[in-house]
């Protein structure tokens, strides 16, 4: 486990590279090996690091971080831990400002005043789970037009899985939003994504536990206020981080809000669904409405992001 008292990357990189026993030549060599991140660095550029008179960027200190076998975000999340150059959070906060201050079809919840700050947070023990696993089939049938073949049986099975998140936000017992993540092979991931899986053929089956490698699937959310949403967005970005054998997590937008929180991830973009021709249906994507648009983020990606790591530096989550 990494030492987190570390005051930035110069003073990590000299003193892990000492206890290994290298020189800053052997560093550079076993670098190149491990990473072609590193291809183009010689002895001098290590000095420089060392000596803090530059800093690798954000991508090339998670690299060194796995190279010595720690555990980056356990770092970078840190605010002791020196980060040159990070971003404003002022871009991102407009975003949703813009997003969730519109209607409830964008996300404002219609029964809680537009000032209303206050949520509690309850997991998949809650005791009135079966009605919000109803609610949530409902919720889906609805926004798909009565396409989505879901059952609260079905739901209920998937979300039994130990290695299954879930996510209420409620106040005054009324359900503001929700999200439910499977853990799932790549193999599956890829599936769900491109549409070749569909999540109602979901079973217990395609589940991985805890301690395989694998992604998480947004199996369902709903962001129901912009008090929720900073919340919600912070919840996903820990819950893929926590356990380093997550190796990405995958989703369906199907909301102009779900477009933009992929551009702030800079998550990659793997298939869409039809179009569709109501101005408030689906997700617009390129000037083009469509039922979904999925995308991929992966943990490294999540890692390198400024905005990211400004964001969990500045609520301090992990």
């Amino acid at each position: 486990m990494a030492n987190s008292s570390y005051t930035g990357i110069d003073e990590y990189l000299f003193q892990k590279r000492t206890q290994l026993g290298l020189s800053q030549d052997g560093l550079v060599q076993a670098l190149q090996q491990f990473s072609p991140l590193f291809n183009e660095i010689d002895v001098l550029t290590v000095s420089r690091w060392e000596r803090g008179k530059v800093s690798p960027n954000i991508r090339r200190q998670v690299a060194l971080m796995a190279f010595f076998g720690d555990e980056p975000h356990l770092l970078l999340t840190n605010p002791e831990f020196n980060l040159k150059q990070l971003p404003s959070l002022t871009a991102f906060q407009q975003m949703l400002d813009k997003q969730m201050n519109v209607n409830h079809v964008m996300g404002a919840h219609p029964y809680i005043p537009h000032e209303e700050q206050l949520f509690e947070k309850a997991g998949k023990q809650v005791d009135n789970l079966s009605q919000r696993l109803r609610w949530i089939c409902h919720y889906h049938q609805n926004l798909t037009g009565q396409g989505a073949d879901w059952s609260e049986a079905w739901l209920a099975q998937l979300v039994a899985h130990p290695s299954t998140e879930v996510l209420f936000y409620q106040h005054d017992d009324m359900l503001l939003g929700h999200a439910i993540y499977v853990r799932v092979s790549q193999v599956t991931l890829m599936a769900l994504l491109s549409g070749d899986l569909k999540e109602s053929q979901l079973e217990v089956a395609h589940l991985v536990t805890k301690q395989q490698a694998g992604c998480l699937f947004l199996l369902s959310s709903y962001v129901g206020g912009r008090f929720v949403a900073e919340d919600y967005l912070m919840w996903q970005i820990f819950t893929l981080l926590e356990n380093p054998l997550n190796l990405a997590l995958g989703y369906k937008a199907h909301s102009d809000f779900g477009i933009k929180l992929a551009e702030f991830l800079n998550s990659k973009k793997i298939a869409q669904g039809p179009q569709v021709a109501g101005h408030l249906q689906g997700a617009k994507y390129l000037g083009k409405r469509y039922g979904y648009v999925s995308f991929l983020l992966e943990r490294e990606e999540v890692l390198s992001s400024p905005v990211i790591l400004k964001m969990m530096r500045d609520t301090h989550t992990i």
